[in-house]
């Protein structure tokens, strides 16, 4: 039994990087994470499922392996071992795939989309399969962030979880319409704020991942009707699309937009002000889209909130009081003075008893 025990931590030992070594193996996961890829794409139909999902899943062990016996710095991953946790998490979701494949998943079948399932796009993925696959995902990459204190992995659970949300939809109820996926994403966006407020102070950068994670889910909503109307532009009779999405989803996009960048200038988070831009890109493109020629109401309401907070900035200043005179050479007030021993005489006026 000792003699086990020996082997088992000596192979624990070998899965466990120097960490003057950890940026080789890094950059040696990534290089073999693309060539799987290329392995994946050109070898398809070539071997059989049950060798593709072999591959994947033992370089998927392998890497996520190292990636979770690294040692931590100061209570936090090091680079390296978050980018063995982002590569082992795609090798294992690739190899979830192959497993659903292996199972009969329809793939390539091309169930047929209309409406948000099509601007959804999962075209050749069965919404099923999708969802239980990335659910799957969600949970691997929650223990990682939990056991690792891995931030990124985080962003991989929160994504991978409204993935399977929107599938589950999809599946289940087998929505023509984008509503239902709208305010899934509204939701899941709501959940992941609270979320980070509730880790804000804690764990920083985790509540920061959840912030990016909300501000994908609602660059999602513009994302699909902008999808939506081009694939109406290509119908053969869809003609011009019009309003992509209605004034309240216009307004969650804006504030959404507006929240990230403040958020990333605040706290000096590049990904959500890069979110942010991209949210801000979209409102504007769905706005524009099949507008009329008028300035009315969104962009005049614009007009004048942006000149009323610059005019409010940039208003005259009343002039501040005057600072107090300085005191003079070896004198100091009275608090200042507190390790010296003070002596205060008062003098008795009263009439003798």
């Amino acid at each position: 039994m000792a003699r086990e025990r020996r082997s088992g931590s000596a192979a624990l030992e070998l899965l466990r990087p120097p960490a003057h070594r950890g940026p080789l193996i890094a950059a040696g996961a990534v290089v073999l994470t693309v060539g799987l890829a290329l392995e994946e794409l050109r070898l398809g139909g070539r071997i059989g499922v049950a060798l593709h999902l072999l591959i994947l899943a033992l370089a998927a062990g392998a890497v996520l392996g190292v990636g979770l016996q690294a040692r931590a710095e100061d209570e936090r991953p090091p680079a390296y071992q978050s980018v063995l946790l982002v590569t082992g998490l795609l090798l294992l979701y690739a190899a979830l795939l192959r497993l659903a494949d292996l199972l009969g998943a329809d793939f390539g079948a091309g169930e047929s989309a209309t409406g948000a399932r099509a601007t959804l796009v999962w075209a050749g993925l069965p919404p099923g399969t999708l969802a239980w696959t990335s659910l799957a995902l969600a949970g691997v990459a929650a223990w990682a962030s939990l056991s690792r204190r891995s931030a990124v992995s985080l962003l991989i659970a929160a994504i991978a979880a409204g993935v399977a949300l929107l599938a589950a939809l999809a599946w289940i109820f087998d929505a023509g319409s984008q509503g239902p996926y709208r305010f899934a994403l509204l939701a899941l966006a709501t959940g992941l704020v609270l979320g980070s407020l509730a880790l804000r102070g804690r764990a920083p950068r985790h509540a920061e991942q959840l912030v990016n994670a909300a501000g994908l889910a609602i660059l999602v909503i513009p994302l699909m009707a902008l999808g939506a109307g081009l694939l109406a532009l290509l119908s053969l009779f869809g003609g011009s699309p019009e309003a992509l999405l209605p004034g309240f989803w216009e307004l969650v996009v804006l504030a959404a937009g507006c929240g990230l960048v403040a958020f990333g200038a605040v706290d000096r988070v590049p990904g959500a002000a890069y979110l942010g831009l991209a949210n801000l890109v979209a409102f504007v493109a769905v706005v524009a889209i099949g507008a009329e020629e008028t300035l009315l109401w969104w962009p005049l309401l614009l007009l004048l909130l942006g000149l009323g907070a610059l005019a409010a900035g940039l208003r005259p200043r009343s002039p501040l009081p005057p600072e107090p005179d300085p005191y003079r050479a070896g004198e100091q007030p009275l608090a200042a003075r507190a390790d010296e021993e003070i002596t205060l005489r008062v003098r008795d006026d009263s009439p003798p008893g």
